[in-house]
């Protein structure tokens, strides 16, 4: 194992690249090149892509390497009803915590509004497993939901409108975050083709 001193920065900037998209998906993660551009050994790297394998945000294949994840329509489609599954749960507890009363939202951090909207709403189920995977989901789908507001341009809007729901304690709730999924659901072929048509970062 490497240490933690080298580990950690390794693991979360290979984190960073891959949830801000700067590699394409499907494409190949040379652990040599890559432990050439950060200036480590290849353990460390080697390390951190077998953390990252783990958590869904690379994929290994004896014979083929590392690579990262081609999502695919039935990939998509996976995730959001696994999502809704666990947020359903979670919205059964006995005693929810609402969400901070919304305020404006920034319009351009809209996944990560997302991914924290949902996180809070799992912790009403104060379960650490559950959590954990609603948090581990939102990572896989930060890349489609950067895409989202492309496709619907109330994207903004409808997130909003459930934390909002969510501070009044509304029996409505769960019905809306429903439809959230629901929608994006039917629409998995047309996020699909924007995340592999999108151009990747810079590195």
């Amino acid at each position: 194992m490497s240490p933690a001193h080298v580990l950690e920065p390794t693991y979360k900037r290979l984190k960073s690249a891959l949830l801000n998209g700067v590699w394409e998906q499907h494409e190949k993660l040379e652990a040599q090149r890559l432990a050439d551009d950060f200036g480590v050994s290849m353990t460390p790297v080697r390390d951190c892509l077998n953390r990252l394998v783990g958590e869904g945000l690379v994929e290994f294949k004896p014979g083929e390497g590392y690579r990262v994840p081609q999502t695919t329509e039935k990939a998509l489609r996976d995730m959001l009803d696994l999502n809704l599954l666990l947020i359903s749960h979670a919205l059964q507890a006995d005693t929810p915590r609402p969400l901070a009363k919304p305020g404006k939202p920034d319009l351009t951090v809209y996944q990560e509004r997302v991914g924290i909207v949902f996180l809070e709403l799992a912790q009403w189920s104060g379960n650490s497993a559950l959590c954990g995977t609603v948090s581990a989901l939102n990572d896989r789908l930060v890349l489609v939901r950067h895409l989202e507001p492309q496709v619907f341009p109330e994207a903004h809007e409808e997130i909003e409108h459930i934390a909002r729901l969510a501070f009044e304690q509304s029996g409505k709730l769960k019905l809306v975050v429903a439809k959230f999924h629901d929608k994006r659901r039917s629409n998995a072929a047309a996020l699909v083709e924007l995340l592999d048509t999108s151009d990747p970062a810079p590195e």
